[in-house]
């Protein structure tokens, strides 16, 4: 009987923490998701902003950094970089900026590119090209192609395959 009464607890336990995290929160969360990146790749900017806005003023992502990255972002490939960088300096907690050197150097180097700041550009992708880890090889092919294609639009440039 005892044994029956710690597997109830256990199942009990086990199906709450489910029921917890796959509740229709997490799939609204994830259909929102899948259907801002699909109008962004489909070059609907504004109607992937929009949605990626509205997540933020409902205070769903208040505190989701990448969100706010994604909106930098989408409003950088409509060149519209004032905005661009409203967002993007939003992205980056003090912590991550403080202590993860290589998302430091891609987040500066994206700002210097959408700031059309050559120079400090090349600081920043010298420096994360020439030292980064596996996991940043990414940022690494992306600000190097924002450096070598900075006369370029940044949805051009970004959008460049890595060599």
């Amino acid at each position: 009987m005892q044994i029956f009464l710690y597997l109830l607890v256990a199942l009990t336990f086990h199906f709450n923490c489910i029921g917890q995290t796959t509740g229709n929160n997490y799939y609204s969360q994830k259909l929102e998701n899948e259907l801002w990146r699909a109008l962004a790749d489909s070059g609907k900017y504004n109607d992937a902003i929009n949605i990626l806005l509205d997540s933020l003023n409902t205070n769903k992502h208040k505190n989701n950094h990448g969100t706010y990255w994604h909106v930098g972002q989408l409003y950088a490939c409509n060149n519209e970089y004032a905005f661009a960088l409203k967002y993007i300096k939003k992205s980056t907690s003090f912590f991550d900026k403080l202590f993860d050197r290589e998302w430091r150097l891609y987040y500066k180097g994206t700002i210097a590119f959408l700031k059309k700041d050559k120079e400090k550009l090349k600081i920043y992708n010298y420096k994360l090209w020439n030292k980064h880890s596996d996991y940043y090889y990414f940022n690494a092919c992306k600000l190097n192609a924002l450096y070598d294609n900075f006369d370029k639009p940044y949805l051009v440039a970004y959008n460049i395959t890595c060599k």
